[in-house]
């Protein structure tokens, strides 16, 4: 990155900065995967093609910490052969996640006119084929950071050398009388923001994770001031995001007057969130109320990867093995006990039904 193209809005990596990083996904998957081989015994298969690769690929920097995040399914097309027959197919990896481990990938595979004489085929494919599929986006993560770290992140060395600008000398003051104008005041408009988000958890959990400081602490990975009585305050990242709890219903419902530094001043929206619990899952509603209509769309993204997305990789709050083949239960006074004395340590305190999530460390009741 050369001086020219340095983003000095950004200097010292205070600010959040994200960027879209799909299209260079799709080339690199399609790279890595088509062609791909693998074998057992006389029985020969490939991927032919990579039809599809959809989803959200980030890579995102706040307080100069860099993190991927990515969400992507991946449609493949397969060929074999097995003694004189031939067979093709499709693959269909419908969940490619940042917080998912490449041996808990799920492979849906089918075979166009399937047959018993052909099933060693698809047999292959199955058992050999998709190992080599893991082997091979093994390094996405690295390799998606590597690539684009520098357009998120100013480094040290870049910082030497921050371009100076000449000393501002201003025009003499016009001889027409003019009216002065406030910068307190919302230019444009205000908008409303909605959005609705699942979580594999019971809606106490989500509540509890939304207003617990030290959870808090661990899905912003920084210092928090945050209260769960009406008209406390808080202030998150380093207080780019402030406010005051304006109402609350346990378990249900989380009303917040909320701003972002860089907003007007003394400028507030309202931010409501509705907790609705499922059989299996809980559904978040978000409306947020008075944002200035030029900072919609950077809010809205900042909700989803600095509060949502984060919430999940933190916790495990996301439809994967772990959440779908045990039942965990959270918010009891045993799995409250053993958070507060296991996350952000290194030794747990070894009980037999304790889980490991990816950053964090909660108990089985």
């Amino acid at each position: 990155m050369t001086q020219e193209d340095t983003n000095w809005k950004n200097v010292n990596n205070w600010h959040w900065v994200e960027k879209n990083c799909l299209p260079w996904a799709k080339t690199y998957i399609t790279g890595r995967l088509t062609g791909v081989k693998a074998s057992k015994g006389n029985v020969n298969v490939s991927v032919e093609e990579v039809r599809e690769v959809t989803g959200d690929v980030d890579v995102n920097q706040r307080k100069g910490k860099v993190i991927t995040i990515f969400d992507v399914a991946i449609t493949l097309g397969w060929v074999g052969d097995f003694d004189g027959l031939s067979a093709a197919g499709k693959i269909v990896l419908p969940e490619f996640m940042h917080d998912t481990d490449l041996d808990d990938l799920v492979f849906d595979i089918s075979m166009d006119n399937d047959t018993r004489e052909k099933e060693p085929i698809k047999d292959a494919v199955r058992k050999e084929l998709t190992n080599e599929i893991r082997a091979k986006l093994s390094s996405f993560s690295k390799d998606l950071l590597e690539a684009h770290v520098k357009d998120v992140y100013i480094s040290a060395d870049e910082m030497k050398g921050h371009p100076v600008l000449k000393t501002y000398q201003p025009k003499p003051v016009a001889p027409t009388e003019t009216k002065s104008t406030s910068t307190t005041k919302v230019v444009g408009g205000l908008t409303t923001i909605t959005q609705t988000i699942e979580f594999v958890a019971s809606a106490r959990d989500v509540f509890e994770t939304l207003l617990d400081k030290q959870r808090v602490q661990a899905w912003s990975r920084g210092n928090a001031e945050i209260g769960r009585e009406v008209g406390s305050t808080f202030r998150l990242f380093d207080g780019n995001v402030s406010g005051s709890l304006e109402e609350v219903v346990v378990g249900k419902k989380i009303v917040w007057k909320w701003r972002q530094k860089q907003w007007p001043a003394e400028h507030h929206s309202i931010v409501t969130l509705d907790l609705t619990e499922g059989r299996d899952n809980t559904v978040l509603k978000l409306t947020q109320k008075d944002v200035p209509i030029g900072e919609k769309d950077s809010t809205e993204k900042n909700w989803t990867n600095y509060y949502w997305n984060s919430i999940k990789a933190t916790f495990g709050y996301v439809s994967s093995p772990i959440s779908r083949n045990r039942s965990i239960s959270h918010g009891t006074a045993q799995s409250d006990l053993c958070f507060r004395r296991c996350v952000g340590t290194e030794v747990c305190c070894e009980s037999e039904k304790h889980i490991v999530y990816p950053n964090v460390s909660i108990h089985r009741a």
